[in-house]
């Protein structure tokens, strides 16, 4: 078996030369195509045609290579997964968390504690679950003095939030035992579910109580098997109290990308975590538009000096350079996390059976984590497949044929991914098309010939420079419109493997993109649409919808929504 690692530090010089040699043959395809030649023709009338026009025709694409969407691996006991609910609204826990963790966890390095002797413990690596709950609570009120400069609006909601969803846990525990005014605080004020939602609108956390978002980090103690469930070696044990935090990407949080590992032996999983945008580095990564030519996943991974089967796929350049990128001769964050993901399935043989790997983020979080997966599910050798992917909130990722790969992977039991976007969420629209494409588009308004001196350049853009979406898609609205659901499910791959082109934004979406741009000028304070990018409102939303999810599971919805004609 080939190294994982071997494979994954092939992103480097060979990946990059092997990119830009295949993106230069398909340009050259692309000149001397009947298609380009027609493109000519039709330049001579197309400054007087929309600038949102049909984009120039596209050599024909390979035929998709589906399977079956079987995600049990063969000849192994089927690993039971939770419910929709429990993946979903675990994940939007775990993709909060690590805002507030990783900011307790710079304060400490900086000596800016309450209780050093008992909160440096933050530090320590692997981290219990137990621990790192008691430190945190302990340094609640140190965190809310030195966050509260405004500055840091979200993290410091993030807190509040965490704190107020401990004391609702506790509430509801001791409803429980049979106290039924547990709901009321001491001075009377109704502290339920709503009252707290409506308090902290727009903070980052959300779920769970501390405990259980904690133990989420590593173990899912929402979710017990029913008697009524086969019996099974696998991710059936309740046991969580060694559930760790082995590993916490931060020490340069200004500069990089901050992310988090945990293992959960109650599900058998181990579970990546991004955090998203907080740094000005962050923010201006998710600027960086630009569709690079990325090499993809198996023309990489195959390790061979071949050229024939090389192919690349469009990326954002931002997420890509963040995930990927070399920096002063150290490897990149995807080997770096790859390194410790395969440590960790090593240092006890049963986990290279039994585990399963996990991936989640909020906003950059999210689309840094549909780019992990994607990668690593076409090379993790020592791992079982399929990788599952939830992202929250996130932004687009790629191109057309970065959609149809994975939309491939998805049929072939490789990946798994939920994507989870709240209704007039803008982040989860955009971005709409390339940097060359907003070029072109605002080239074309402004001035017809430069258009055409973009187009003659090979500069306008074309379908190629369109960003989509991947996996299923749970869309959640606050409240049940005339006529439709409070959750939407959807199959982003289902026009792709129908064999046609998935529509880039749909009609509800494209105004609320218009709305936002009317608004972009106020304030980010005055923007009610943010308010529904937060973590809150997707802890809040999907809530809302527990009952309804708790009866359904990922797996189903693939074989429901991705129908075909073989």
């Amino acid at each position: 078996m080939k190294s994982l690692i071997k494979k994954a530090s092939s992103f480097g010089s060979k990946g990059k030369a092997k990119a830009k040699a295949a993106a230069s043959s398909k340009e050259k395809q692309l000149e001397n195509s009947p298609a380009a030649t027609e493109e000519t023709e039709e330049s001579r009338s197309e400054v007087n045609t929309s600038a949102t026009a049909t984009p120039p025709r596209l050599p024909s694409l390979r035929p998709l290579q589906l399977g079956s969407y079987n995600f049990d691996v063969a000849d192994t006991t089927p690993y039971i997964y939770p419910s929709l609910y429990d993946e979903a609204s675990t994940m939007i826990d775990l993709s909060n968390l690590i805002y507030t963790l990783a900011e307790l966890r710079e304060l400490a390095r900086n000596g800016v504690l309450s209780d050093p002797a008992k909160s440096l413990r933050i530090l320590d690596l692997p981290l219990p679950m137990e621990t790192a709950m008691t430190v945190i609570k302990g340094e609640a009120e140190l965190l809310r003095e030195v966050l509260g400069d405004g500055a840091h609006g979200s993290t410091l909601s993030a807190l509040e939030s965490l704190m107020m969803k401990e004391q609702l846990a506790k509430n509801k525990k001791e409803a429980e035992d049979g106290n039924n005014n547990s709901s009321v605080s001491k001075n009377g004020e109704d502290k339920g579910l709503s009252s707290w939602f409506n308090t902290w609108d727009g903070c980052l956390g959300g779920g769970f109580s501390f405990d259980e978002l904690l133990d989420n980090m590593c173990g899912d103690v929402m979710n017990a098997k029913t008697a009524e469930e086969p019996t099974s070696p696998h991710n059936q044990h309740r046991d969580v109290s060694s559930s760790m935090i082995y590993h916490v990407g931060d020490l340069k949080a200004n500069e990089e990308l901050v992310y988090a590992i945990g293992v959960n032996p109650a599900e058998e999983r181990i579970t990546v975590i991004f955090r998203g945008s907080v740094t000005k580095a962050d923010f201006m990564t998710d600027a960086n538009i630009n569709l690079m030519q990325a090499p993809d996943p198996y023309s990489v991974a195959e390790d061979s000096e071949s050229d024939e089967n090389d192919s690349t796929i469009g990326i954002h350049r931002g997420f890509y350079d963040y995930l990927f990128a070399e920096k002063n001769g150290k490897p990149s964050k995807y080997v770096e996390i790859m390194t410790h993901v395969e440590k960790l399935v090593m240092d006890d043989v049963n986990r290279r059976e039994n585990y399963k790997l996990y991936v989640t983020g909020h906003s950059l979080g999210g689309a840094l984590a549909t780019l992990f997966g994607f990668y690593a599910a076409a090379r993790v050798g020592t791992l079982p497949l399929p990788v599952t992917v939830v992202s929250v909130a996130s932004p687009k990722v790629g191109n057309i044929a970065f959609a149809r790969m994975f939309a491939e992977m998805e049929s072939q039991g490789k990946i798994r991914h939920l994507r989870i976007a709240n209704h007039r969420d803008p982040v989860t629209l955009a971005p709409s098309v390339s940097s060359k494409k907003v070029l072109a588009v605002t080239a074309f308004a402004f001035s017809p010939l430069g258009y055409l001196a973009l187009k003659a350049s090979g500069n306008a853009g074309d379908e190629r420079d369109v960003f989509y979406h991947t996996g299923i898609k749970m869309k959640l609205r606050k409240e049940v419109p005339i006529g439709g659901q409070i959750c939407e499910l959807s199959y982003s791959g289902a026009s792709l493997i129908a064999g046609s082109t998935p529509k880039s934004l749909e009609v509800d979406d494209q105004e609320v993109i218009q709305e936002s741009n009317k608004m972009s000028k106020r304030s980010t304070n005055d923007l009610p649409m943010v308010q529904y990018h937060y973590g809150s409102a997707y802890a809040e939303r999907i809530a809302l919808v527990e009952n309804e999810l708790k009866e359904k599971k990922l797996n189903d919805l693939y074989l429901e929504k991705a129908v075909w004609k073989k």
